[in-house]
């Protein structure tokens, strides 16, 4: 019995259609110019079965279908295909125009309001902006919106040459700025800022970055750097090397003093061991004739007696000698 029960309300599940996961709320979702967002739609359960379902637009006071409108064809499309149960909406390449009221609707409904965030220049688009560069250099002239994310829909630098304005960027209508110019939005689509490399004198002049209704100017002044030559360096620094020799020549020996006084010095410590050296040979001298002749009297006492006449003799001449 409780098998049949559970049965039936499954039937019944399945018959009602998909039952949305957000039913009846609205949902606020935010986008930036030129970039994508999803509005979320889906059935409660993953295994509902979708009867009836279609996307909205409010328009401006009427409710048209998005996927009949012909101006928004290959914007809007469903996020996965793959899954029914998934009735998100991807609309890519945003734009303003798409701001405003979405409704998913299948046998109930949700409601989602989209704010589209547009690129508004942040620079000072009422005065000519002064710029400095340096001729062999490069220089950027900044332009960028308020969101980063925003990405404008139109962007266009000019140059004023010849009393009119001409388009550098996107297309480049002058041979003179030919593969020198890029913008700086590789991560931030809302970085407008032109970078303009290899700079010249005849880069100077006025420019333009136009938004929409925007328009920011520059007048750019290019400074011209002079290169030194390196042979004059060399030059300079050869004659800085050779002038202290040629000084040395004319002035007198700064050590000259000096030597004199160590000369001195010497001569003082070395007089009194002249005088000291006699005395000490004198005194060694005298030192080895007293231990000599202490020996001959030593052995001569060790004689015997019958040569003591001799030895007596002998004795006295040492004697005298020492």
């Amino acid at each position: 019995m409780r098998d049949h029960l559970y049965l039936f309300f499954f039937m019944i599940q399945f018959s009602s259609g998909c039952i949305l996961s957000n039913e009846r709320q609205k949902i606020e979702i935010t986008g930036y110019t030129g970039g994508s967002v999803v509005l979320p739609c889906s059935c409660a359960h993953p295994q509902s079965t979708v009867n009836t379902f279609t996307w909205l637009f409010d328009g401006g006071g009427q409710w048209i279908s998005v996927f009949e409108d012909e101006e928004y064809s290959g914007r809007r499309v469903l996020f996965n295909e793959s899954s029914p149960q998934n009735l998100s909406l991807l609309i890519s390449d945003l734009r303003k125009e798409d701001q405003g009221y979405y409704e998913c609707m299948t046998e109930q409904h949700t409601f989602i309001h989209l704010t589209v965030k547009g690129c508004n220049l942040v620079q000072n688009t009422e005065a000519m902006n002064a710029v400095t560069g340096y001729s062999g250099k490069y220089v950027v002239l900044p332009c960028s919106c308020s969101e980063l994310l925003a990405k404008p829909e139109q962007i266009r630098w000019r140059y004023y040459v010849g009393n009119t304005f001409k388009e550098i960027y996107p297309n480049e209508k002058t041979e003179r700025h030919k593969n020198r110019l890029k913008l700086l939005n590789q991560t931030s689509p809302g970085n407008l800022s032109l970078h303009i490399s290899a700079l010249t004198a005849e880069d100077e002049g006025d420019y333009s970055c136009s938004v929409s209704s925007q328009t920011v100017s520059y007048r750019l002044h290019v400074e011209v750097t002079l290169r030194t030559e390196k042979p004059h360096i060399h030059t300079s620094i050869s004659l800085s090397t050779l002038q202290p020799s040629h000084q040395t020549q004319e002035l007198p020996p700064p050590q000259q003093p000096h030597q004199t006084l160590q000369y001195l010095f010497i001569l003082v410590a070395v007089f009194p061991l002249a005088l000291i050296l006699p005395f000490l040979a004198l005194s060694s001298r005298y030192a080895k004739d007293e231990v000599a002749c202490s020996a001959i009297v030593y052995v001569e006492k060790a004689f015997p007696p019958d040569h003591t006449q001799n030895n007596v003799v002998e004795l006295i001449e040492c004697q005298y000698q020492c």
